[in-house]
């Protein structure tokens, strides 16, 4: 798939220079990023290279016609604030170039077009899920330990499902969150890779979409909106895993652990715990749905060592297939 273009011009060179230097260090599949520090330079490229999203130092903004310069047309300005409405939408210049490219694509994903988008990738993103009927068993550590050993080698998205997961506190997150995904999703927006772009948070390599804040949000979501979302990852996105951490807060789990591809299970040998994974596992016959367990891997750690040491040999596994 061909990428879509950023152009970058400011009259500041040094700055120019940094930002597309750091953008081609960390190479996005969606988007190029091309430097400018003449406005006269970068009309003159546009007319052969048209730029989908064009940062504009906003001395250069001023003097443009919106007629001259095809695509997304930004302003970076050196001021934090605004007291009037801006002919173009405005990002601050002075912030991490992340945050900067993470606002643009925010932006330019608002404002396409409803219509179908591109897939990025050819073949079956493979879903792995992580759910167990006990609770305080080491599951979404599990989890995390192995979206990192996955992520090592394979591009892998991490996708917690639970009524609290504590993220805001243990990890940087974006503000916006999977309810707001999944709210663009539902508005049939071209640009879902973009907008995913915008959200996404990183773990070391791992990538993750913001959880939910609220056990009412997930609530919100209906069993079709995790399909949903789940298909649009696998067309649209560069991820070649997801790792689902479930619980059954998630409406429809049933059907989405039907849909991984393997699923591990936390247990712990003790006899509260085991009735309740006896009942589980019952309730599945119960209910025909004897290929969950047949795809189930049962796992026990007595430590966060064996723990990680465990999630490590999977990984290596996986990332082989």
């Amino acid at each position: 798939m061909k990428r879509k273009q950023i152009a970058v011009c400011d009259e500041e060179r040094e700055y120019t220079k940094r930002f597309a230097e750091y953008a081609g260090r960390n190479r996005n599949p969606l988007f190029a990023v091309h430097g400018f520090t003449c406005l006269k330079e970068l009309l003159e490229d546009t007319k052969e290279h048209p730029a989908d999203i064009v940062l504009l130092s906003k001395k250069y903004a001023e003097n443009l016609k919106k007629e001259e310069c095809p695509g997304q047309i930004i302003c970076l300005s050196e001021e934090e604030y605004q007291e009037e409405e801006p002919e173009y939408p405005i990002i601050y210049k002075y912030q991490s170039c992340p945050q900067i490219l993470k606002r643009a694509y925010d932006i330019y994903a608002e404002r396409s077009p409803a219509g179908l988008g591109t897939a990025l990738r050819l073949g079956q993103m493979k879903r792995i899920g992580i759910f167990s009927p006990l609770g305080r068993i080491g599951k979404t550590s599990f989890a995390l330990a192995l979206g990192k050993e996955l992520a090592k080698q394979r591009r892998t998205l991490y996708l917690n499902m639970e009524d609290f997961s504590g993220f805001e506190v243990l990890y940087p997150c974006s503000d916006q969150t999977l309810s707001e995904l999944i709210c663009f999703m539902k508005q049939g927006k071209k640009a879902f890779a973009c907008k995913l772009e915008s959200i996404i948070g990183k773990i070391g390599s791992l990538s993750f979409i913001p959880p939910v804040k609220s056990p009412a949000e997930l609530k919100d979501i209906r069993k079709e909106d995790w399909e949903e979302l789940l298909e649009a990852l696998e067309k649209e996105s560069r991820y070649e895993f997801a790792i689902l951490d479930m619980s059954f807060g998630a409406d429809g789990l049933f059907e989405l652990l039907e849909r991984c591809d393997a699923i591990y299970m936390p247990v712990a040998a003790d006899e509260t715990a085991g009735a309740k994974l006896w009942q589980y596992r019952e309730t599945l016959k119960l209910l025909e749905l004897e290929e969950i367990l047949e795809k189930t891997k049962e796992i026990a750690f007595p430590d966060m060592e064996q723990l990680e040491g465990y999630a490590k040999a999977e990984g290596k596994r996986w990332s082989k297939s």
